[in-house]
């Protein structure tokens, strides 16, 4: 059964007649994640803001969305804020704004975890710090006490990660989580999301452009080129067998600077040993 199921979803700019994503069609299963690869302004972050209720009032969202036997986009305001933040969690590309800077990130971490968990606060602060020790961040209490601007952007997209992690949501939407990380906090980031989907079912949508990270993470991809789907399916089909001609371009590209940096780092190798 599927967790959510997304028909036609279309956003269109009222001011401008223009529409900006068209008939985006998916489904998320329970403890799945689904990969949403395509490069800058093809719509893939405008999608993901529309299925949580968080596109300007003058772009205009339609289709369906069905959660839980409700219709994300039919929701009304009260409803939805019900929903975002407790069952479905969104990470958002720039972490420096999701963070108030008049508050430390210990008191805004806390705040969430107290609200959406109902529990103390000596409790949100020890979820916290464990949140944030898988994370791969040394001394949580120290980051904690910092303010959003005492840290650095891929320092906040951990802590932007953890709370969605300590809440344990039904649905995560993690957009570009990994861009501001280094190789060593990408994969810590990465095995966090799987063991999330391991131990408490939650399904996430991965929208990236780097294709290694969503190969590993994702069981179904879904490519998007100037606010349209050209293909979907099972991850080993779209990145072994691509159908449309766009896909095989990003895949090809991937396989090329793979093979360049192989053999740019063998030859390091070599020169390093005579």
């Amino acid at each position: 059964m599927n967790l959510l199921e997304v028909k036609n979803l279309t956003v269109t700019d009222l001011r401008k007649k223009e529409v900006i994503v068209k008939d985006l069609c998916f489904t998320l299963k329970r403890n799945s994640c689904l990969g949403i690869v395509g490069e800058s302004g093809s719509g893939k972050s405008m999608a993901s803001k529309a299925l949580m209720g968080l596109t300007n009032p003058l772009l205009k969202v339609t289709g369906t969305a069905q959660f839980d036997d409700m219709d994300l986009i039919q929701m009304k305001s009260k409803q939805m804020r019900k929903i975002r933040g407790r069952r479905i969690c969104m990470i958002l590309q720039d972490a420096m704004t999701a963070f108030d800077p008049l508050f430390t990130i210990g008191s805004q971490m806390n705040e969430t975890i107290r609200e959406k968990l109902d529990v103390s606060r000596k409790e949100a602060e020890n979820i916290s710090i464990i949140e944030l020790q898988k994370m791969n961040i040394g001394e949580p209490l120290h980051v904690l006490k910092k303010y959003p601007h005492q840290l650095s952007g891929g320092m906040l997209q951990r802590c932007m990660i953890a709370i969605a992690m300590a809440v344990k949501p039904d649905i995560i939407i993690a957009d570009e989580p990994t861009t501001a990380l280094d190789s060593i906090n990408q994969n810590e980031v990465v095995n966090a999301f799987q063991k999330l989907r391991n131990e408490s079912g939650t399904a996430v949508i991965f929208i990236s452009h780097d294709l290694g990270v969503v190969q590993r993470l994702a069981q179904t991809v879904l490519v998007m080129k100037d606010g349209k789907q050209v293909e979907y399916g099972e991850s080993r089909d779209v990145f072994s067998q691509p159908k449309h001609e766009y896909t095989q371009h990003l895949v090809n590209t991937r396989v090329q600077l793979t093979k360049s940096f192989t053999e740019v780092m063998g030859k390091d190798r070599v020169l390093c040993s005579k």
